[in-house]
């Protein structure tokens, strides 16, 4: 699964949903946005604003990854300028070596 910082809300419902599946979803690239839902925005007296979200989402074992993020397992950089300008996408050809090589299981 290739994910990084434009990956957010029901993306990364998504790739927790797959953390705790039988066998390994390989995560590449950059930890998710650490943004899982709505907030809510309040207005305060004195002209500021809150915002607070308003669910939280766990594994099953009770973590959450909200402000954090959910971490890549291999690190590759996505979406930068110098990855455009060499026309490369190192996150999508580490995941393609990934599944030659081990068939999806990892690396």
């Amino acid at each position: 699964m290739l994910t990084g910082g434009s990956t957010f809300s029901a993306g990364e419902t998504f790739t927790q949903a797959l953390m705790d599946r039988p066998g390994r979803t390989v995560r590449i690239g950059q930890p998710t946005q650490g943004v899982f839902s709505d907030v809510m925005v309040r207005k305060l007296p004195n002209g500021m604003s809150a915002f607070l979200p308003n669910e939280e989402f766990l594994t099953s074992s009770g973590r959450t990854f909200d402000g954090t993020g959910i971490p890549a397992h291999l690190t590759e950089p996505v979406y930068t300028k110098e990855e455009f300008d060499r026309g490369k996408d190192s996150a999508f050809d580490r995941a393609v070596n990934v599944l030659r090589t081990h068939g999806g299981a990892g690396g």
